[in-house]
């Protein structure tokens, strides 16, 4: 069975498109032009997602061997492609990136070790900031893999990282050969398809690839007053440095203004401090939360960067709010392709809204 990235499908649901032709130079200078403007500007969603450009992607395998895999893969296929990705690109072999001289033009210090820019206004005292993409696999799969059984995961890239897609899938195939996991469960990737631009652009055999086409954000307003929301994968939100395991409206919504803050800065158009985003929250504190059918989901994985093994968790289910939502689908809407919370790029954080009417 093939495994689609999540995306939204149905009419009902709270969808999110992209068009076919990318904005003007002239309309991202506009915009650049606001946001540089030290008068305090509001920073509604449309301006925002514009300017963080994308590429999704889904990659068909099938397993050439037998073994046990993890039923939740992310951090397995995350560590996999970290290791060929560095294993491919990287001249010294040894030593951190940070001490590295090449690491601003280097592809795995770029797309794994988030290393900010040292001119950096946002997030100034965390000494690494979020991935440039995104992991989407299954939340739950079967652990013993026989020959033949497909595989299917995704990614969705942001900014920078879509032009060094090709130092990727090249990674991939070779984790392939090598195989996943501890047991070393080899598989073939037998194609590449970004569903929403350039269509296959890969198949086994060929030694070509195809260039991912960069993908904008757009949405279709859909008018509801109660949404459900399915945590496809681990949704971890943390308050200080705590995890929180009952989570209200807010929290989600606070999240999402955050993660979008993230990217753009990061991988799009970089915000200033003249940019108000309270207006994305405002009245997020007076939805009321209907149903709360979610649980806590938590795995051991190996930490290469801390030598040791530790705890990721965060809440699977669904839950259903009711009341002014408006203001808020467009941002929820877009989460739906960023993801949301901690640990995105080990496959965490992936969500879905449906209307509940």
């Amino acid at each position: 069975m093939v495994y689609h990235i999540p995306q939204i499908e149905s009419e009902r649901e709270v969808s999110v498109k992209t068009p076919q032709k990318s904005i003007s130079t002239k309309q991202e200078e506009q915009i650049r032009t606001q946001f540089s403007n030290p008068r305090k500007v509001t920073c509604s969603v449309p301006p925002l997602y514009q300017f963080l450009p994308f590429a999704e992607i889904q990659i068909e395998a099938r397993f050439e061997g037998g073994g046990s895999l993890p039923p939740f893969r992310g951090a397995t296929l995350r560590g996999g492609l970290g290791y060929h990705l560095r294993h491919t690109v990287c001249h010294i072999k040894q030593g951190k990136c940070e001490d590295c001289i090449v690491q601003g033009t280097c592809a795995y210090s770029y797309i794994f070790e988030g290393i900010p820019p040292e001119d950096r206004e946002f997030m100034r005292l965390y000494p690494h900031v979020p991935q440039p993409f995104v992991l989407v696999t299954k939340h739950m799969e079967k652990m013993d893999i026989q020959p033949g059984d497909p595989f299917t995961f995704g990614f969705r890239l942001f900014g920078k990282a879509i032009d060094l897609f090709p130092y990727i899938a090249y990674s991939l195939i070779e984790m392939g050969k090598e195989g996943l996991g501890k047991e070393r469960v080899p598989f073939t990737i037998k194609q590449i398809v970004q569903p929403r631009g350039s269509g296959i652009i890969y198949q086994d055999g060929s030694n070509r690839l195809g260039s991912l086409r960069k993908e904008y954000f757009q949405f279709q307003p859909n008018q509801t007053s109660k949404i459900m929301i399915d945590f496809l994968s681990p949704v971890r939100l943390r308050v200080g440095k705590k995890d929180v395991k009952k989570i209200t409206f807010l929290d989600i919504v606070t999240a999402a203004v955050r993660r979008l803050a993230i990217l753009t800065y990061f991988y799009g158009i970089p915000l200033t401090k003249a940019c108000d985003t309270s207006e994305l929250i405002a009245g997020a504190e007076e939805v009321s939360m209907i149903s709360d059918q979610t649980q806590w989901f938590e795995f051991g994985r190996y930490s290469g960067r801390q030598d040791r093994k530790i705890l990721l968790g965060g809440l699977v289910g669904q839950m259903v709010f009711e009341g002014d939502l408006k203001s808020h689908l467009p941002l929820l809407a877009l989460t739906q392709v960023t993801g949301i919370g901690k640990a995105t790029s080990f496959g965490f954080g992936q969500i879905r809204l449906t209307p509940n009417e």
